[in-house]
């Protein structure tokens, strides 16, 4: 087998972007093997074909974007009240080096869950999510910050609710800006009332 002459990290890197950008079905053999500067042959020989090429870079997209931001909200030098804004924060504001949006999420909205392998990786990194967002919730419950008097694992389902039409709406025209709700306004949703303290 004659070895690989190009630098794979480089490739899937390109790829996972332009899955992110264009979707699953909205990205062409052409796009990619153009996108990741590589010939159709050098990508089937390296990842099989498209599904497999996508389920790499999906599992790329976990471990270098979903998994630092989950990182972050392990911090129990910030309160549960600030670490939840940042996080929402995060998804409205986006970043200007990386495309708009979130690829889970566009994958959730574009293939069917039905479909064992893909739906098992979007099913896992949304649980991965809701888990280390509960936890935060957990501690500000205790703290008095958020509501006790709901389940831990109902708040932290709003959060990850919101936090997806956030990445929804940010591929709206001006951003969805005019008809998302305001970061303030979700955290309310997740506040203790008065007479709890």
């Amino acid at each position: 087998m004659r070895p690989k002459t190009f630098d794979q990290t480089q490739a899937l890197e390109a790829a996972m972007l332009q899955f992110w950008e264009s979707g699953f079905e909205g990205s062409s053999m052409q796009n990619l093997v153009d996108r990741m500067g590589i010939s159709r042959q050098s990508l089937y020989d390296t990842y099989g074909n498209k599904r497999e090429l996508f389920e790499a870079a999906l599992k790329k997209y976990r471990d270098e974007i979903i998994e630092p931001k989950l990182e972050e909200l392990s911090d129990v030098s910030r309160s549960p009240t600030e670490l939840i804004r940042r996080h929402l924060s995060s998804i409205a504001g986006g970043s200007e080096k990386l495309p708009i949006g979130c690829l889970v999420v566009r994958t959730a909205t574009e293939i069917s869950v039905d479909d064992s392998g893909i739906g098992e990786m979007i099913d896992d990194c949304v649980r991965t999510t809701r888990h280390a967002i509960q936890r935060v919730i957990e501690r500000g419950q205790k703290s008095g910050e958020f509501d006790s008097n709901r389940p831990a694992t109902d708040l932290a389902s709003i959060v990850i609710a919101c936090g997806m039409g956030l990445h929804v709406m940010r591929r709206l025209p001006n951003q969805g800006r005019d008809i998302r709700p305001s970061i303030d306004s979700i955290l309310t949703g997740l506040k203790a009332s008065a007479t709890e303290h």
